[in-house]
């Protein structure tokens, strides 16, 4: 009986103790202490002093970009990709007809009809950068900032919106350029 009784007073004692600090801080609320009300508010991205060069170093951990006026449609990157976070589809044009030159002075021989990034598989490996001829995909901020800068919040409600669609060629533009009204895709 005296072991039941001590139980309630260990649990009074403990739970008035917990209230008591609970209390003591809603009471001495110091300005700024409160909980940002994320994502419509966002902390400011410190400055980062890493020890070295930062045009040297590869920022990973940022999103994925792409210029799709460079892209040659080699799937270099999507079979790169340890997670298969990279689809990209494109059509053959009839010989002779021009679509344009990459950045580089590559002749473009492939129209680019798809190209996403799904951003929640991605794993920031940043594997696929490397072996892309054109150097067209890469990881925002470091030594791509004068590209693009770098890119940490991206967060939305709607998972949907994570996969980011490069191409920017419409249906007509395929049929016109192809002379065919039946789209014959290739891609990964």
């Amino acid at each position: 009986m005296k072991r039941y009784f001590y139980n309630i007073w260990e649990t009074i004692t403990t739970l008035m103790i917990g209230l008591g600090v609970t209390f003591g801080h809603l009471l001495r609320i110091r300005k700024g202490n409160v909980t940002l009300q994320y994502p419509e508010e966002r902390w400011p991205q410190p400055q980062r002093e890493i020890g070295f060069n930062l045009d040297r170093y590869n920022v990973i951990r940022s999103r994925l970009h792409v210029d799709i006026d460079d892209c040659i449609g080699c799937l270099q990157c999507s079979r790169a990709c340890p997670v298969d976070c990279i689809k990209i589809e494109f059509v053959k044009v009839d010989k002779g007809l021009d679509i344009g030159t990459t950045s580089n002075d590559t002749k473009k021989r492939l129209l680019v009809t798809r190209f996403d990034i799904d951003m929640t598989e991605c794993c920031f490996c940043n594997l696929c950068t490397y072996p892309c001829p054109e150097d067209c995909i890469y990881m925002t901020g470091g030594p791509n900032s004068r590209k693009h800068p770098i890119d940490y919040e991206y967060s939305t409600y709607d998972r949907s919106d994570l996969i980011f669609r490069f191409s920017n060629v419409d249906p007509d533009q395929v049929a016109r350029l192809t002379g065919q009204n039946e789209l014959k895709v290739g891609g990964k």
